[in-house]
């Protein structure tokens, strides 16, 4: 493997692990948010759609939480120091392709969960 594409895989590594930090972060605050609710004047009507977003919070943290795990593992393997075996180059370009794909989808449901909680606020809270 060419020192410039481990260099980009590495690259990207340090920025999946950036956007794993910021979603984990920012479902932190999503939670956070709907405590605050539930505390204020809270229209019981809306209990359920307030359980939802609960439980889609708690499922992105298992998202997140399998990502990372993913995450460590890919970053294992890009630290191996015999990138001229085959395999091992199988292996890294196998890892990294599942890896990428599985982050793109994440951070679109994360994008949809993001939004639909925001709008829900807009439109029944504040």
């Amino acid at each position: 493997m060419s020192p410039a594409k481990l260099t980009q895989l590495q690259f990207e590594t340090v920025s999946w692990q950036r956007l794993l930090d910021f979603m984990t972060d920012e479902n932190i605050h999503h939670k956070n948010r709907l405590s605050e609710i539930l505390k204020d004047r809270f229209d019981k009507n809306l209990l359920e759609e307030v359980d939802g977003f609960q439980n889609r919070f708690i499922r992105m943290d298992e998202l997140i939480a399998l990502l990372r795990h993913d995450h460590a593992e890919a970053r294992k393997i890009l630290q191996r120091e015999t990138y001229a075996d085959p395999l091992i180059q199988k292996k890294i370009t196998g890892c990294m392709k599942k890896l990428r794909k599985n982050m793109i989808t994440a951070e679109e449901q994360f994008g949809k969960l993001q939004s639909a909680f925001n709008h829900f606020l807009i439109e029944n809270i504040i």
